[in-house]
């Protein structure tokens, strides 16, 4: 052990000088999540980050609103508007939007904001359970209703999430056989739990997602229309990420300050080459894989205060053309970033020295120097 610092130490009992054994995270860090930091094949040591297991910013289903869903997007503001309307009422809402564009977030502000939000909020991912278990799962059975059936049955999650809101993610997954029995469930507001022939009352609201297109399937005959009608009451569409990029710069900032709180360390703050290269993407995964870069590259800068374009994906840099390779001028920040560091190496008496003026590690400052090609 090289180094270590003093909240390692204190909950850990790790201190320099101190010689690990091959299993020595399994028997200190129950709980904790040990993350090798990539510095490149030169570097002679390892760097680790410990964090917990699970993100201490976890929420409940109660703790959503739309006052959190910030949006400088004209397209998803009109969206918006009318997902405060569906709140306020009692009437099924289906929400259309491609993969990673928040769907179930926007679903739980509904619910929180009604009149149901002190009830239960279930949500059902229908493409993650196997076509045999979605009937069991949405309606339960009772004892003996097949076979493995659990002694005394099992309510489903229409009777679990009486007097709340059920929200069924990816409906355009349903086969048409359990599409007929929903159907019914929504018309009579009954449900029959398999093997029983006892009908349970139900005061509850349901949200559809999907991001399939439904209308054409409807066409095509792979979705019931009258089912699709009973759902289609209010209708919101979620615009993709790479239709609202004037919100690129606000999500990426507010990921980095969870994972700042989260990490208790790391970048504050994210440079306008970074945000150049951000708004450039087509973010296919949309806000997913947004969360998902800024993290990725969260831990890369994790030494630095800024996150900036070298924390990002390499082969962006290339294909979005600011690599100094590619023959085109560098932008006018990272000159000013190859001035500074120049000046910091120049006036301190090491190059640690310079390091710590420019508050950055030292093995940070070396690969920096290496990419700007300073000596």
């Amino acid at each position: 052990m090289l180094f270590s610092n003093k909240r390692a130490q204190e909950r850990f009992s790790l201190y320099e000088g101190l010689v690990l054994e091959v299993d020595w995270e399994q028997e200190r860090l129950s709980n904790w999540f040990l993350e090798e930091l990539d510095l490149g094949e030169k570097t002679g040591y390892r760097l680790f980050l410990i964090r917990p297991c699970m993100s201490t910013l976890s929420k409940t289903a109660s703790s959503y609103s739309f006052s959190e869903i910030q949006t400088n997007s004209p397209l998803y503001q009109a969206q918006l508007h009318t997902a405060r309307i569906a709140a306020q009422s009692l009437s099924n809402t289906l929400l259309l939007g491609e993969t990673g564009c928040g769907k179930e977030v926007l679903a739980r502000a509904i619910h929180s904001s009604s009149s149901r939000k002190d009830g239960p909020f279930l949500a059902v991912n229908i493409a993650a359970l196997p076509r045999e278990l979605i009937a069991s799962e949405l309606f339960g059975y009772t004892e003996g209703a097949f076979t493995g059936a659990k002694k005394g049955g099992q309510p489903g999650k229409f009777e679990a999430a009486n007097g709340g809101t059920l929200f069924l993610d990816e409906i355009g997954e349903m086969s048409m056989e359990l599409q007929v029995l929903l159907l019914r469930v929504l018309e009579e507001r009954k449900v029959t739990r398999l093997g029983s022939h006892e009908e349970k009352p139900l005061d509850i609201r349901i949200i559809a997602a999907t991001n399939r297109s439904i209308e054409e399937d409807v066409r095509n005959g792979l979705f019931r229309a009258d089912l699709y009608y009973r759902l289609n009451v209010l209708q919101i569409r979620i615009p993709p990420l790479r239709e609202r990029k004037e919100d690129i710069a606000t999500l990426a900032d507010e990921f980095l300050q969870q994972l700042h709180t989260q990490y208790a360390g790391g970048p504050t703050g994210i440079c306008e080459s970074a945000l150049a290269i951000l708004q450039q993407h087509s973010w296919p995964g949309n806000i997913r894989e947004l969360r998902n870069i800024i993290e990725r590259a969260f831990l890369h800068a994790y030494g630095d205060s800024w996150l900036t374009s070298h924390h990002l994906p390499s082969e962006w840099q290339q294909q979005y053309g600011l690599q100094e390779a590619s023959g085109e001028p560098l932008p006018l920040l990272r000159e000013l970033e190859r001035q500074t560091i120049q000046q910091a190496i120049t006036q301190a008496p090491s190059i640690s020295a310079a390091a710590k003026k420019l508050g950055i590690a030292r093995s940070t400052l070396y690969r920096k120097m290496e990419e700007l090609g300073i000596g």
